[in-house]
């Protein structure tokens, strides 16, 4: 076969390995309880994140057997989960001069059901931007001296 032959067999190989995994993945804004993928060379941070890409169920439970972190906030009915390595912010009047410009979390309900990510940016970084979500501007957390975004699935 000509290499030309070879790579174009190849292309097509790939493209229909994407076309039938994207065909398996469903919408995180519509949760589903299909059966989780089969993974074997994807890391625990990153099936996790799999996991919920095509079910759309991650749970709490799910991400800490992957080395997430999660904790329940002072905010009532809240399970926050932070990816491995992260961290979260140290609470603090003054805050650290030396803490991480942002965090993500993502954010379940009580029950462990997903309800959206959390985004902060350090005080000295925001600069009046909206959130996307709520077209408001970020809310400042004096505790933490973090402006907060909060991303709800399908805003």
């Amino acid at each position: 076969m000509t290499t030309f032959k070879v790579a174009g067999m190849l292309t097509m190989l790939v493209v229909a390995t994407v076309a039938a995994a994207c065909d398996q993945v469903k919408s995180p804004t519509s949760p589903s309880v299909a059966a989780r993928p089969a993974l074997s060379l994807v890391s625990d941070a990153g099936a996790a994140a799999v996991t919920a890409a095509t079910t759309g169920q991650p749970t709490p439970t799910d991400l800490t057997s992957r080395g997430w972190t999660c904790f329940t906030p002072p905010v009532p009915n809240r399970i926050v989960c932070s990816h491995p390595n992260q961290g979260s912010p140290t609470v603090g009047n003054p805050p650290p001069q030396d803490r991480p410009a942002t965090f993500t979390f993502w954010l379940f309900d009580a029950s462990g059901v997903f309800t959206g990510t959390e985004l902060l940016i350090r005080t000295d970084l925001y600069k009046g931007q909206l959130c996307e979500s709520t077209g408001a501007p970020y809310e400042f957390r004096p505790f933490i001296g973090y402006y907060e975004c909060v991303h709800t699935p399908g805003r």
